[in-house]
């Protein structure tokens, strides 16, 4: 029954995202991967990271980071640079495309909320928060228990879901390469 119950939820959040693709055409435009957009994300919330802070985050290993943050370089989506403080280490910051894409998802966001959350009352609004919370919680904690070491790819992936107005992230399928 519950599985039944959950799919019916599963195919309306996969409507909404559908119908709510469109307005983010322009920032798909960019085509980057899921991963690609963590790592954009990762550096966007701390501003500036390490080569090695930012595969540890990412779960991966050195070697698998730098072709990433390579093909991300090359679109100027990130910049590397020496750090001032200790010369061994490479950080990375975003990039004019970096930040240009970021401020494209704030506007297409905002517009989003404007058009279609405005609507709802704020009843709905805390329901929905409140059950998002607790999903995340629950997965939270099913993440600290069976794999502590992939917590933060988890919390880089739910972040896009409770802050982007797209339910969720297609990071298997691929599917909205968010």
């Amino acid at each position: 029954m519950l599985e039944k119950r959950m799919n019916g939820i599963f195919q309306t959040l996969d409507q909404i995202n559908y119908a709510l693709l469109h307005h983010y055409d322009e920032v798909l435009e960019h085509k980057l991967t899921p991963k690609q957009s963590l790592i954009i994300e990762h550096v966007r919330q701390h501003n500036t990271l390490t080569v090695s802070e930012l595969a540890e985050k990412m779960d991966v290993t050195a070697s698998a980071i730098s072709q990433l943050l390579s093909k991300l370089e090359k679109g100027h989506y990130i910049e590397r640079s020496i750090n001032p403080n200790s010369r061994r280490e490479i950080v990375v910051s975003l990039g004019l495309k970096g930040k240009e894409l970021y401020e494209l998802y704030a506007k297409v966001d905002e517009q989003i909320v404007s058009t279609y959350y405005a609507k709802l009352d704020d009843e709905v609004i805390s329901q929905l928060e409140q059950a998002v919370n607790k999903i995340y919680k629950v997965v939270l904690e099913e993440q600290m228990e069976s794999r502590p070491h992939e917590l933060d790819l988890f919390c880089s992936c739910f972040y896009h879901l409770y802050t982007r107005n797209l339910f969720y992230v297609s990071v298997g399928k691929n599917t909205y390469k968010r």
